[in-house]
This record gives C-alpha cells, structure tokens and sequence, in this order.
C-alpha cells in the first residue's frame, strides 16, 4: 500500500501530474465556463501524453519499420546530441546509434554526419573505442550540420564526389527513422534502414497511468516528428 500511495504522489506532486491537478483546479473554481472547458481540456490532455499507452500510442507510428535483408557498402551515422563532461562523448540516443554502425560496418565505409561539436564527439569516442575495444572501422566525415535535411544534402555531396553508389545503411533511432527516409530519399538514396533506441515499452502496470516526466518526453519526442514529418509534406518532399 506504500508504495502505491508514494507512486501516486510522485506522480501528481512532481511535474507533469502537478499541472495536472493545477488545471482541474482552475476548472472547480472558476465561474467562467470557457475557462473551465480550457483548463479540463488541458487537464486531460496533458495527463493523457504524460502516461506510457499513449506515449506508446504516439510512437507505434513511427518506429514501426520493416526489417530488411538488402546489403550495402555504406553506413550512415545520424548525430543526435553530446555531452563532453561523460566518458562516453556521445548523449545516450547518439550512443546506441554509434555502437550499432560499428557492429554493421566492419566490412563498410562508416560515414557520420552531424554538428561541429558532434563531430568532435564522434571523433573523441572512436578513440575510446578503439582503445578498449579494439573497433577498426574505415570512417568518414561530412561538412557539419545542423539538421536531418543538412544530414542528407552535405552526405549526398561526399558521396557524389567520391562516385560512391548511394545505396546506403541508415542508422538512427526508431522514432526519427521514417523522417530520415524520407530526407534521404529526396537526395538520391537508397535507403536501408538499421534503426535503434526504440523507445515504445509494452510492458504495463497501473504505474504506467501515472503522469510522469519520462513518458512525457516521449510523446513530446513523437509529436515533434510528425511535426518534422508534416513539414517534408509541405515543402513537397
């Protein structure tokens, strides 16, 4: 009973569940029935996108992506984040997709493409790795960049000038995989996905319908890409 009574008070005192409980206050006490219908709105949809069903709900979309059997010569490594203060350089996203594109490209040509910092991120963790771990993997590097769509542009002219055949490996998290396809695909690619870090987790009790932070972030993390995804459309891609 105590831990259930500490779970549902973590949940609801912590943030997001606080603003929660804010909001369904704002409703009781207000006499303005717009007011109320905004603040219950708000209520229920921020303690929706804060517990994991619809966290999972969100992603299912997007890390659902077909395995597939198809070779190529090449890896491309997506950026996504540092942190030099660690012993590993890279964030815990990025670190998932480099360990992966070193166990596929033992016999490839390893290309990262990422921000100035994320550049000296990828090159500082090489290192480390091939000092404890002894990964010899031919590499190589694009201008910096600061998005997916500079990804793909400053990839595609590496390749172009290099004649290499733009049949590729792709390697980012689940959740970003489609958006990157896409991108990739508009620049001449052909893309095989290898995608990581997923984040979707069926695995469910009744604390998992208890706003928390974590399962807010994952949905914040979904809704950001079908906003990306929508964004392609727009422009035509």
């Amino acid at each position: 009973m105590f831990y259930v009574i500490s779970k549902l008070f973590t949940g609801f005192i912590l943030p997001p569940g606080i603003f929660v409980l804010v909001f369904l206050f704002i409703a009781f006490k207000s006499k303005q029935k717009l007011i109320k219908l905004l603040s219950i709105t708000f209520a229920i949809f921020l303690y929706l996108i804060s517990t994991k069903p619809v966290a999972n709900l969100l992603l299912s979309p997007l890390e659902n992506i077909k395995a597939s059997s198809q070779k190529a010569s090449y890896t491309i490594l997506l950026g996504g984040g540092f942190s030099f203060n660690d012993f590993f350089k890279f964030s815990a996203h990025s670190f998932k997709r480099e360990v992966y594109s070193y166990i596929i490209s033992k016999d490839n040509k390893l290309i990262f493409t990422g921000a100035q910092k994320e550049i000296k991120a990828f090159k500082m963790d090489y290192e480390t790795f091939n000092k404890y771990f002894g990964v010899n993997v031919k590499y190589y590097l694009t201008k910096p960049s600061n998005n997916t769509y500079q990804n793909a542009f400053n990839t595609s002219q590496l390749f172009e000038k290099n004649g290499w055949e733009k049949k590729i490996y792709l390697v980012t998290s689940a959740f970003h995989m489609k958006r990157s396809i896409k991108i990739f695909k508009h620049f001449g690619f052909e893309v095989i996905p290898k995608p990581v870090d997923f984040l979707r987790d069926y695995n469910y009790s009744f604390i998992d319908f208890i706003p928390n932070a974590g399962n807010f972030y994952k949905s914040y993390i979904a809704i950001h890409e079908y906003f990306g995804i929508l964004s392609l459309k727009l422009r035509g891609l």
